[in-house]
């Protein structure tokens, strides 16, 4: 619906508009987070400073209660009957236990291709990795970062600058280490299953070339400050607003907004010597949703604009919640509270690491190296 705005030349200027580019920085001090990342569909998720009620419940889920009768079937699946369990940190049997894990996936997918189209297909992957609420730490020293996954059992240390990716097995003890140009990557999702009655691309098809009028509109309101995990944070609400008119050809109208709420701590975000930049494991800004398109022959008149304060872009968030949403209209309003796909990330129990700390950064004793 909007490949034309996602474009290489509409991709930079959005880049431009909503990341306005910071000098690099020599790494701060040693810091140490957890964080919890989580998809929430058409539901209210947890507020702002809930992180700790949301790590106890994500630490003790509490078992699906058995039903003295069947459930009645039911065709097909609204996503809003697990919005609720989602929502609510309930954990992997919990919603298995709703409907079959492979058609959650589906009906997640087939959300966000129904909700913004086939250019945020790889949002699709991302909720379909984080139905249940997923616990990953961090740790940055000397320039390196330590990634966790608790649920997963593995971990992965960068160490760039000293030409090292070590990537560990918790649960087997063994480790492998990698160049970081040579760091493997995680395979690519399957395509996304055709929905009877929806046109899909064919391969190699090319579309007639067109024109349309394309406009990116961003709107920040500040959101006050609030204490999240014993820190100070500023919050801030900004909608991200996408539209193609006029259209011809190739092009074809439509919009999408993208509204993202963020409370900024005044810690700086940390930075990891020499590493490619990779993508957080869910958007937690509007520019993370989005990635240039290379097909098409749609050529719009592209233009950006900016309205509000502009949120640091080099502060780490306690909270970041990215909602989706579509309308009809040329200027959509955000999504409201409870609506849409948001992709939801918290963190806490922050802490400061120091030279004490560089044995987090190395193989553990007692590891061995993989085959």
């Amino acid at each position: 619906m909007l490949r034309s705005l996602l474009r290489a030349s509409a991709a930079l200027a959005f880049a431009g508009l909503i990341a306005p580019g910071v000098p690099s920085a020599a790494p701060g001090p040693g810091i140490a987070y957890d964080e919890i990342v989580r998809v929430v569909v058409n539901a209210t998720p947890p507020p702002p400073g809930n992180f700790q009620a949301d790590l106890a419940a994500l630490n003790s889920p509490q078992p699906v209660a058995a039903s003295p009768t069947p459930a009645p079937r039911k065709r097909g699946i609204s996503i809003g009957n697990i919005a609720g369990v989602i929502a609510g940190g309930g954990n992997a049997g919990d919603v298995a236990g709703a409907v079959a894990g492979n058609v959650v996936s589906n009906a997640m997918e087939n959300s966000v291709q129904n909700s913004l189209g086939a250019q945020f297909g790889g949002l699709a992957a991302a909720a379909r990795n984080f139905l249940a609420p997923h616990l990953l730490r961090y740790a940055y020293w000397n320039g390196w970062e330590r990634v966790d996954d608790v649920t997963a059992q593995t971990s992965t240390i960068r160490k760039c600058d000293a030409g090292q990716v070590i990537h560990l097995d918790l649960a087997a003890k063994t480790y492998a280490i990698y160049d970081p140009s040579a760091e493997p990557t995680p395979a690519p999702p399957p395509p996304l299953r055709a929905q009877r009655g929806r046109p899909q691309p064919q391969p190699g098809e090319s579309p007639q070339p067109g024109t349309a009028v394309a406009s990116l509109t961003e709107a920040t309101r500040p959101l006050g400050a609030q204490m999240i995990e014993s820190q100070k944070a500023t919050g801030y609400d900004t909608a991200t607003t996408f539209a193609v008119a006029q259209s011809t050809g190739s092009c074809h109208d439509g919009n999408t907004t993208i509204d993202t709420v963020q409370y900024l701590s005044t810690i700086a975000r940390p930075t990891v010597n020499l590493c490619p930049v990779r993508r957080a494991p869910v958007p937690t800004t509007a520019g993370e949703a989005v990635a240039p398109s290379s097909g098409g022959g749609c050529r719009p008149t592209f233009s950006a604009t900016r309205t509000g304060p502009t949120p640091p872009s080099n502060r780490l968030a306690l909270y970041s919640l990215v909602t989706f949403g579509a309308g009809n209209g040329a200027t959509p309003a955000p999504a409201a509270q409870g609506s849409g796909i948001g992709f939801l990330t918290e963190r806490g129990n922050l802490k400061t690491l120091g030279a004490a700390d560089a044995g987090l950064f190395s193989v553990p004793v007692g590891f061995t190296k993989s085959p």
